[in-house]
């Protein structure tokens, strides 16, 4: 897997105060120091909150007070929005449907103390008890209609895409558990309107999606039309970076010019040296950088 991240800082931030430790700067990033960003936004993910006891690395319970310090952390940054790459919530080990829309309520509510505009992207897991449209009805996605799973939206010359990898290769939405979370399919009408929506888009883009797109259908984490969604994003011209969760680890591809970027799961792991989540600035040049915070590390991605 090609590596093109320069890795500046790993930030260590607690409830009380602020701990940095391993600072390493490239001359990328001194040269950059002056430099403001044309849009900076937060993003998390994979949270998987539900009020359950933790299973294997998962503290389900702690992720309320995870993405608390999370967002207070990101009031305080000068930021034009903040998103969330799914798997928002979870369920109990007996699925109950109440208590599922209940958690996500809880979760929802903290993610919205967030002091600007909001968005989600639909995980497998988002689905478990519940509905798309059961999801998407207690989720506040700016500006969105709350009946869309898949959307685009424009900040300061940048154009951003989230994307739903929730259908399975039979063209079904994901319901209330009735699925396989490794038969992740692009829809045929999505497919349809990414190709118009980067059509008709002349801004630089930022593509964001729960599953991975940079990976072959023979991995299990991967959307299974990935090659047929990469070649739109490719003959676009314009996709610089490609954010994705699921995989709860950081990881990266350069594929024809476009990064593909992997982030840590909230969930994982025991206390808030464990959180992760990062704050990214793009630059005029369509360069990006991460400010990552716990587990999250720094990165620079260029053109």
């Amino acid at each position: 897997m090609q590596n093109n991240w320069t890795i500046s800082r790993r930030r260590f931030l607690g409830f009380t105060g602020t701990f940095a430790t391993g600072l390493l700067f490239s001359p990328d990033l001194l040269a950059k120091s002056g430099e403001k960003p044309v849009v900076r936004f937060g993003m998390l993910s994979d949270v998987h909150y539900a009020d359950r006891e933790p299973a294997g690395e998962r503290f389900y319970r702690q992720s309320l007070g995870k993405v608390q310090e999370c967002i207070d952390r990101m009031n305080q940054e000068k930021l034009d929005f903040v998103i969330e790459l799914g798997d928002f919530k979870d369920q109990d080990s007996v699925p109950n449907e109440v208590k599922t829309l209940k958690y996500l309520s809880d979760i929802e509510t903290v993610f919205q103390q967030f002091n600007g505009s909001t968005y989600h992207v639909l995980g497998n897991h988002d689905m478990d008890s519940i509905s798309k449209l059961q999801f998407l009805g207690r989720v506040e996605n700016t500006a969105v209609p709350a009946t869309e799973s898949y959307y685009s939206f424009n900040r300061k010359g940048i154009h951003f895409v989230v994307l739903d990898g929730n259908f399975t290769s039979e063209g079904k939405e994901y319901d209330h558990g009735n699925f396989s979370w490794d038969d992740a399919f692009i829809s045929g009408s999505q497919v349809n309107w990414l190709n118009d929506d980067l059509k008709t888009n002349k801004l630089p883009v930022i593509v964001f999606i729960h599953q991975m797109l940079d990976d072959s259908k023979s991995v299990k984490q991967a959307v299974q039309n990935a090659g047929e969604v990469r070649q739109i994003l490719e003959q676009s011209g314009r996709v610089l970076c490609v954010f994705q969760g699921h995989v709860h680890e950081e990881r990266y591809n350069l594929i024809n010019g476009i990064h593909y970027c992997s982030v840590n799961a909230v969930v994982d792991g025991d206390g808030p040296d464990n959180n992760a989540y990062m704050v990214v600035d793009i630059y005029k040049d369509g360069s990006l950088k991460i400010d990552g915070y716990r587990r999250a590390t720094d990165r620079e991605m260029k053109k």
